[in-house]
């Protein structure tokens, strides 16, 4: 009785880590891509762009700052 007892709480111990381990998962690429650019990142990318002033800005607004966070179906 004992052995099914412990058994069982070793099942729900599993299970609860498991579906815990699925939210960190899920959240973690829910996450992905919303952390600010470092310094070289920044610089990587103005070089690479070659826009100055207004430009730039209208460049990071509409690429990066807007740019989609899910990839989904296309119906």
């Amino acid at each position: 009785m004992v052995d099914a007892v412990v058994g069982s709480v070793i099942m729900v111990v599993a299970t609860t880590s498991l579906l815990y381990a699925i939210e960190v998962a899920e959240r973690a690429f829910d996450q992905a891509g919303r952390y600010p650019l470092n310094s070289e990142e920044r610089v990587l990318l103005e070089d690479s762009v070659d826009l100055r002033g207004d430009a730039l800005t209208e460049f990071w607004t509409t690429n990066l700052v807007n740019a989609p966070r899910e990839v989904g179906r296309l119906d």
